[in-house]
């Protein structure tokens, strides 16, 4: 299969037939505010990447594109509005550099988007944030960047996506970034948003004016990244500009950067001090958690089977390094044939499957238990070979009446003051 419609230009016959076969392969309806022929040909373009063959490539995007259907759906990504950065906690708690997305373009129809990266601290994040808002408000950011260039593809009919140029300009490592990127966090979330769930949304990520040590860590994240990493994160030293101006006029670069438009704005991220750290507020709470081992290669389940809807199913929980976690509605509660460990994939994913450390701020948040059927608390440790996780962990229902139960990890209630 050939590589067509490149960005700038509208999708032509073969890319269209491709798309088309995608779409009668999914199982899952696509929701109208997502449903566009450049969205499916984004995990197409993402599947061309490790595949030759016209099958294979199709097989590959409708099992990417049916994964991500999951998640839209459990984060409520196909609302009529999505936040705004303005809106987004990330940038409002000021944890994250930011520049806004301009509706000028490179010479292949990429919006513009800069930002300067020199503020930023890992650490503050780590130490604001649970892991699940994290992601949560990563979602709703991509989310948001995805709407952009949509609106660039309604407007030109042309393939859209963001070009991120990133000023690394002042940029300081310190052990705790080091650390970010040798657990493999930084190649999770990379994972997770740029390939899986966002695939050729952002590209390329142009980062200029590095230094020499930033090779240390860019070359170990490559080695956990998928085919294509260093066609999408490309670096450049202080001799940049002669690369942004081959396809970017002067005037749409800041001035900051060489270019002459005096009008982009940065705002910078804001170091937190660590007696702004996250703390525990219920030493009670933390004092009745049930304790549990994930042994390597193994997954933890706790079953709920609810015979009345209009419940409320909340959370707590720490670990003592990363999990991932997740809930899955199964559906009927009365089925005989109860499996001990269903495949996942065939399940409603009905909170979103992330990988969670809960060792600098705690794992606290719930779902509502809308529907009749059997759910699934999942804690998984298949990811590592090599240690085993400790959990500990808090359930409670709350009934339609406002009575409260305590919910352990054998699916066992019994009735409790709440404590969440």
């Amino acid at each position: 299969m050939t590589k067509h419609s490149p960005f700038g230009e509208p999708l032509n016959n073969e890319a269209k037939q491709v798309v088309e076969e995608v779409r009668q392969r999914i199982g899952q309806k696509m929701h109208p505010n997502f449903n566009t022929d450049f969205n499916v040909y984004r995990f197409v373009m993402a599947a061309m990447r490790n595949h030759k063959k016209q099958r294979d490539i199709v097989k590959h995007a409708v099992e990417a594109l049916n994964n991500h259907l999951r998640y839209r759906k459990a984060l409520g990504l196909d609302v009529e509005y999505i936040p705004t950065f303005d809106e987004n906690p990330i940038f409002q708690k000021k944890l994250m550099p930011r520049g806004e997305i301009l509706t000028k373009t490179d010479n292949q129809n990429r919006l513009l988007w800069y930002i300067e990266y020199a503020s930023i601290t890992v650490e503050s994040i780590a130490h604001s944030l649970s892991s699940s808002e994290a992601c949560k408000y990563q979602f709703l950011q991509f989310e948001h960047m995805l709407r952009k260039v949509m609106e660039q593809e309604e407007r030109t009919g042309c393939l859209s996506s963001l070009r991120h140029i990133v000023n690394m300009d002042g940029y300081e490592i310190n052990p705790f970034t080091m650390l970010f990127v040798s657990s493999g966090t930084l190649a999770y979330y990379s994972q997770l948003f740029h390939f899986e769930n966002y695939p050729e949304l952002v590209t390329p990520v142009d980062m200029v004016n590095i230094a020499t040590w930033i090779h240390v860590p860019y070359r170990l994240a490559k080695t956990m990244m998928p085919a294509g990493f260093s066609e999408k994160f490309r670096l450049h030293d202080k001799h940049f500009l002669k690369t942004l101006t081959a396809d970017i006029k002067p005037e749409d670069i800041p001035v900051s950067l060489g270019g002459t438009d005096a009008e982009i704005k940065f705002e910078n991220a804001e170091k937190v001090e660590p007696h702004r750290y996250w703390k525990v507020e219920k030493a009670d709470l933390v004092e009745a958690l049930e304790g549990f081992h994930i042994n390597t290669g193994k997954s933890r389940q706790v079953v709920i089977n609810v015979t009345q809807a209009q419940r409320e199913l909340k959370w707590y929980f720490a670990t003592d390094a990363d999990v991932y976690f997740g809930v899955f509605y199964e559906g009927d509660a009365i089925n005989n044939n109860f499996e001990e460990h269903p495949n996942l994939d065939n399940l409603e994913m009905v909170y979103p499957w992330l990988k969670i450390t809960a060792k600098l701020v705690h794992e606290k948040d719930g779902i509502k238990l809308n529907r009749v059927g059997r759910y699934r608390i999942v804690f998984n440790n298949k990811h590592t070979w090599v240690a085993r996780r400790y959990v500990q962990f808090y359930g409670q229902i709350q009934d339609g009446d406002n009575s409260y139960k305590r919910l352990f990890t054998d699916g066992t209630m019994v009735g409790a003051e709440p404590l969440l």
